[in-house]
């Protein structure tokens, strides 16, 4: 069904109902109006009917020609058509026409009527006149003879009177409809004006713009209306503004953890995801939402445990491994998330991620093993000589200096991987954002600080030193540091190449970066071994390291000063080729 506007509606409603009045009050109008003429007219014929039978009385003679005189000036002084007629029917006298030329007028209706009951009355058209008329007969009883004496009008007269009549009516209704039509479309646009600013209003606040208030009516109804809205709008802006902030709450302490976070829907639906989830599962958190986890994560440890989760009103926790994108152990915790009337609207998922805590649990175990091993290596060995020397050895001069000796080896020894430990714990606790531990210094001036201290190691093995150092180099270092870290890749250098060898100390810029790279040709290093080789006390070749006099901890320390400097050490190598260390630092112009 058509839907037509609200003032549209009242318009046509109310000019419907005053069409239908005004036409009724016409109508009627006009009936009554016609009524009383006609009555008025017919009570008027009665009294000349009346005058004139009280002057026909008094007539001396009745002849046909002194009736048809009489009828004639009597007409012409009351204005109204007189007939005499006899009681036979033939009509005597007529005012307006020849009684001769004039049918028998006993069967018309009045003059029978008059025949019966003294007068009559009729209405009808005269065939004669070719005229509407109205006729009142009257018996009139003489002394010599009974007439019948009718009086009658023409009522063209009166039909143009009464159309004139009803064309002033209808023009005075058709500008009381007009008249009404512009008020009541002035009251219906006042009606409907605050109700269409109303609903703009609403539209405005669907929209989401609830500052903006409704402008309240003169209408008491409507102002009421449109304080109602308006306070719904506030009431709804603040719950929005609320829920909005609970959601950005929501949505920052779920973006800022480190754990990934999955809601399902009572049928395993994904309702949210953080960034963490997507990240472990190498999804994007958008294109996870309203699909099924089991579509979505292709694990059926998980999708078995997420089944379970949803069937127990009970936390619930388990550990999966997953290899895409990359190999992770993640420890995941369900729980159902709580409804009305103990219903429930689905289940919560905690992702942990335990990679890298399984990865330091290893190297804390590595860690302690090697420490275990490299120290006790030393002390077994200056236990077993000491316990020799106890024994009787001491008496032996020859085998009590050389087990002395051997002694104060393994004490040195250890004492350099105490000193070593100690250097790294204290390297850690340096931070990167520390600045007074760092200050523009010269590569160049790195370089030759650490060549100092192996001058005597470079002549003993006739190792040949190229310089490749851009001119003007400077970074953010602590000289010591970078000293030492320098020195120890230089001595790994000079260990593990042969004598006459070449090591090549190269720096320079790339514009937004500054590489300092130290360069041997000797033994190499195998790829197998090339990610684990900045791990503490890891050895490529123990039995070798040793025999060199390496403590497992020189290259963990390059790792740790490169760190703190915010700098990124990588290394390059091929067995029997030689290695390459490189450190990048972001640069200073």
């Amino acid at each position: 069904m058509r839907k037509q506007a609200l003032i549209t509606q009242l318009f046509t409603s109310y000019i419907i109902l005053v069409l239908i009045a005004i036409t009724l009050i016409i109508t009627i109008s006009s009936g009554v109006i016609e009524t009383f003429y006609f009555d008025q007219k017919t009570n008027d014929l009665k009294v000349r009917a009346s005058l004139m039978e009280g002057i026909l009385t008094q007539q001396d003679s009745l002849d046909y020609s002194s009736l048809q005189k009489f009828s004639r000036e009597i007409s012409s002084v009351i204005s109204t058509r007189i007939t005499i007629i006899g009681i036979d029917g033939v009509v005597l006298a007529d005012s307006e026409e020849d009684p001769e030329n004039m049918d028998l007028h006993n069967d018309r209706e009045e003059v029978s009527q008059a025949l019966v009951s003294g007068e009559g009355w009729s209405q009808r058209y005269s065939f004669t006149l070719d005229q509407e008329h109205i006729y009142y007969a009257k018996l009139i009883i003489l002394d010599s003879t009974d007439l019948i004496l009718r009086a009658s009008f023409s009522t063209e007269d009166l039909d143009m009177a009464l159309r004139s009549l009803k064309y002033d009516l209808i023009t005075i209704g058709v500008g009381i409809i007009a008249l009404i039509a512009l008020i009541n479309w002035y009251i219906s646009r006042m009606i409907t004006r605050p109700i269409q600013v109303m609903e703009s209003g609403a539209r405005r606040f669907a929209r989401g713009k609830l500052k903006l208030k409704v402008p309240e009516s003169n209408i008491r109804e409507l102002g009421s209306l449109a304080r109602s809205l308006n306070e719904m709008a506030d009431e709804i802006y603040e719950r929005i503004r609320m829920v909005t902030q609970q959601k950005n709450e929501q949505i920052a302490i779920l973006s800022s953890m480190t754990e990934g976070v999955i809601a399902l829907s009572p049928e395993g639906e994904i309702l949210s995801a953080n960034k963490a989830a997507a990240s472990m599962f190498g999804l994007k958190s958008k294109k996870m939402l309203k699909r099924p986890l089991y579509e979505v994560i292709r694990h059926a440890d998980l999708n078995i445990f997420v089944t379970k989760v949803l069937q127990s009103r009970k936390s619930t926790q388990t550990r999966i491994s997953v290899f895409e994108p990359e190999e992770r152990v993640l420890n995941v915790i369900g729980n159902q998330m709580p409804a009305r009337k103990g219903a429930f609207a689905g289940a919560v998922l905690v992702f942990t991620d335990l990679t890298h805590i399984q990865k330091l649990e290893g190297v804390r175990r590595d860690f302690v093993a090697n420490v275990s091993h490299e120290l006790k290596t030393p002390i077994t060995s200056i236990q077993g000589y000491v316990e020799t020397l106890q024994e009787g050895a001491i008496d032996e001069p020859d085998n009590a200096e050389r087990f002395l000796g051997i002694i104060s080896k393994h004490a040195d020894r250890l004492g350099q991987i105490i000193d070593d430990l100690l250097e790294l714990s204290r390297i850690e606790e340096i931070s990167d954002e520390d600045e007074k531990y760092f200050k523009p210094t010269s590569v160049e001036g790195l370089f030759d600080s650490a060549l100092q201290n192996y001058h005597v190691s470079v002549k003993q093995k006739k190792m040949t030193i190229i310089k490749e150092i851009e001119a003007d180099l400077t970074i953010d270092a602590n000289q010591k540091l970078m000293t030492h870290a320098l020195g120890n890749l230089l001595d790994n250098a000079l260990k593990y190449s042969e004598e006459a060898g070449h090591i090549t100390l190269r720096a320079y810029s790339n514009g937004k970066k500054v590489i300092l790279e130290i360069s041997d040709d000797g033994i190499g290093i195998d790829s197998e071994h090339l990610d684990r080789i900045f791990e503490r006390f890891y050895r490529v070749d123990r039995g070798r390291s040793r025999e060199v006099g390496g403590t497992g901890l020189g290259l963990s320390l390059v790792k740790h000063i490169t760190r703190i400097h915010g700098a990124y050490l990588e290394v390059e190598s091929l067995v029997g080729k030689g290695s390459t260390f490189r450190m990048t630092f972001k640069s200073k112009k």
